[in-house]
């Protein structure tokens, strides 16, 4: 239970650690259902206004038609048409995003060493290729370099030696090769490293932390 204690005048509660994480998470799930409870009233409005609109539109296209306005007729229609085009548009758009997205994700997570060397290998990536998905064959398709597909670029990645600092089992120091202590912060020896370094680099890259070891 906090405690109440008197400090300078003021009533002041304190937690105990348990207790304040307890608190903090409890928050943080507040705040994760308020934002969801304000993206479905915005949705829920958001659909609201567009039957408003939808059946608006239809009541002035049926008295168009009853009074045989076909240019008010006309203009009606290309409105209409513009807006399925719009929504079209956007879900492609989303399509392309979140397909691009998940496949790049993918080759960064089997290939990366993880953390930070994900990011920045993501980051890599996107500035050097450029990334597309087509329709017609559901693959998302690759072009730069002379790469044009995630096959290609997974080779690449793997075997240009280029991206061996970001790689599982690679470390910008000599990426593992034999007689190297490579995997610790900035190239540090093991013997250089504090223990909080060392612990890292053993989660980090267990078969690099074990060939620094053995060549101590």
């Amino acid at each position: 239970m906090p405690m109440q204690i008197e400090h300078e005048g003021q009533t002041l509660t304190v937690y105990t650690e348990d207790e304040m994480k307890t608190k903090i998470d409890d928050e943080v799930a507040g705040l994760k259902v308020t934002n969801q409870q304000l993206k479905d009233e915005k949705r829920e409005l958001s659909d609201k206004i567009k039957t408003v609109d939808d059946e608006k539109r239809q009541a002035e296209e049926e008295k168009a038609r009853a009074d045989g306005d076909l240019e008010k007729l006309q203009r009606l229609m290309d409105e209409r048409i513009e807006e399925q085009r719009k929504a079209h548009d956007k879900l492609v758009g989303d399509i392309r995003k979140e397909k691009v997205g998940g496949a790049l994700n993918d080759v960064v997570t089997r290939l990366g060493a993880g953390g930070t060397r994900n990011e920045d290998l993501r980051d890599l990536l996107k500035t050097r290729f450029e990334f597309d998905y087509d329709n017609d064959t559901g693959k998302v398709t690759v072009s730069g370099d002379g790469i044009s597909s995630l096959d290609q670029l997974e080779k690449t990645i793997q075997e240009s030696g280029r991206y061996d600092a970001y790689l599982a089992g690679n470390q910008a120091s000599g990426g593992g090769s034999p007689g190297s202590q490579g995997g610790g912060p900035a190239g540090k020896k093991l013997s250089d490293m504090n223990e909080k370094e060392r612990i890292e680099f053993k989660q980090r890259d267990p078969e690099g932390f074990r060939q620094a070891l053995s060549n101590r």
